[in-house]
């Protein structure tokens, strides 16, 4: 199936540095909301949504625990990529991409699962309400204009379990 990443995921796809490098294809700021705090930290990147009728494409960045490794390498945590359809509320999911400890990101991996409805509570749930109805959770934390500022604002909330 064709994906259209957005032009931030230009590098991904083979446009390297010198498509990101053109004032044209600058990479617009990050707004990760903050939308679930559990086993992982979850923002909704606000400013990469693409609307198809009331179907969106996005990511979702889950922010791991502080210490968190795969073998010896240390995570921040990963991009989810989705497909959420607000009338019908199911998602699918279409990869994943980690965010290495100090922001450096891998490839998108995975192939596109089928839809299926959201179970209610979880992180799907709390970013669907976010997309679709406007839900507006942890109004007191102010979106995260980066990954690093992301993982400085979930680490100790998935540590300690406390309200924001």
């Amino acid at each position: 199936m064709d994906f259209p990443l957005l032009p931030r995921f230009a590098a991904l796809l083979g446009g390297g540095a010198v498509a990101l490098a053109s004032p044209a294809l600058a990479q617009p700021p990050l707004e990760l909301r903050l939308a679930d705090v559990g086993r992982f930290a979850t923002f909704v990147d606000m400013g990469g949504i693409a609307w198809t009728g009331r179907t969106a494409r996005l990511r979702v960045l889950q922010v791991t625990e502080e210490g968190f490794t795969a073998g010896t390498e240390a995570f921040w945590g990963g991009w989810r990529y989705e497909v959420i359809d607000c009338d019908a509320r199911t998602i699918a999911h279409v990869g994943f991409s980690s965010v290495r400890a100090g922001g450096r990101e891998g490839p998108v991996s995975g192939d596109q699962r089928p839809a299926a409805a959201i179970p209610p509570g979880g992180a799907d749930d709390a970013a669907a309400k976010v997309i679709c109805d406007g839900w507006r959770p942890y109004v007191g934390v102010a979106p995260a204009a980066s990954v690093e500022e992301a993982v400085k604002v979930g680490r100790p909330l998935i540590a300690t379990g406390a309200e924001p």
